[in-house]
């Protein structure tokens, strides 16, 4: 059985980070820069790996971007960013688990995922594989691998759906079929170019 392995911000989940981080900087970032802050933030990444704790992780995120916030207040906000389900995700997806394996690869963290569980993101997925948990994130060569040795499957049986150009270009490499998640087509069409749909 083929399995549809998917990302959750920006493909499941509608995740505001860049939003709300540039709101907590009371407009000294624009949104591009808050994009641009969270994609290379070296703390974040570490927490993602499950490297640090979300204390140290918020301590430092609040230096880091000279937010006029407690950490604790940090933290808090953290972990609302995502926000809720992209519309008809979920329905998309339960329409394909009897044809289909279904899983999910991300990078996260221990609150983001607390509010992903919240939101009822695991029963979509008989497997989920985690960077907090992997000690390793996109588009880190090891990651793939670990997830194609798990599902024992070819790799060329397992789609990959994800909103990250990287990411898509390195599980290429990796011989995955993978296909890019645009805001403007969303997962209903990245389904579809994948002959899912």
């Amino acid at each position: 059985m083929k399995t549809l392995l998917f990302d959750l911000g920006g493909v499941v989940v509608d995740y505001r980070g860049p939003e709300r981080l540039a709101a907590l900087t009371k407009g000294a970032m624009s949104l591009d820069e808050a994009r641009e802050a969270l994609s290379t933030s070296a703390n974040l990444h570490a927490f993602e790996r499950g490297e640090i704790a979300p204390a140290l992780f918020a301590h430092n995120a609040v230096a880091e971007w000279r937010l006029e916030v407690t950490p604790d207040f940090f933290i808090a906000d953290f972990e609302t960013w995502p926000e809720r389900f992209l519309p008809d995700a979920p329905e998309i997806i339960r329409s394909l688990n009897d044809r289909f394996r279904l899983a999910c690869l991300s990078n996260i963290n221990i609150p983001h995922w607390r509010q992903a569980k919240a939101l009822g993101s695991p029963p979509l997925f008989e497997q989920a594989f985690l960077s907090h948990e992997m000690g390793a994130r996109k588009p880190e060569p090891e990651i793939y691998q670990r997830v194609v040795e798990s599902l024992k499957a070819d790799p060329e049986d397992i789609c990959f759906f994800d909103d990250s150009r990287s990411n898509i270009d390195a599980a290429l490499e990796h011989d995955l079929k993978a296909f890019h998640v645009t805001p403007e087509g969303g997962i209903e069409q990245a389904l579809k170019d994948a002959g899912v749909l």
